[in-house]
């Protein structure tokens, strides 16, 4: 079974791999990849990840990706 550390993990081995990750396009990745049970709609209207992910995310997420608030992104920051 699959758990939170687990997929932010995978999130950020897809930062890392594709540079820019807008959340939005994640979401359904995740639903599909893991179940939809890690995904849904915020109440703003724009699709988010389980907040359980995304406190994982933030734990193993180093000074090497950013996050873009307004284009609701993560990135990877260019160190040169």
């Amino acid at each position: 079974m699959t758990n939170a550390p687990e997929i932010a993990q995978w999130i950020l081995d897809a930062i890392h791999e594709e540079k820019t990750v807008h959340q939005e396009a994640l979401v359904p990745r995740i639903a599909e990849a893991f179940g939809d049970e890690w995904v849904y709609t915020h109440e703003n209207g724009h699709p988010a990840i389980n907040r359980d992910v995304l406190k994982s995310l933030r734990k193993l997420r180093d000074a090497s990706v950013g996050w873009n608030r307004e284009d609701r992104c993560w990135y990877v920051i260019d160190a040169s």
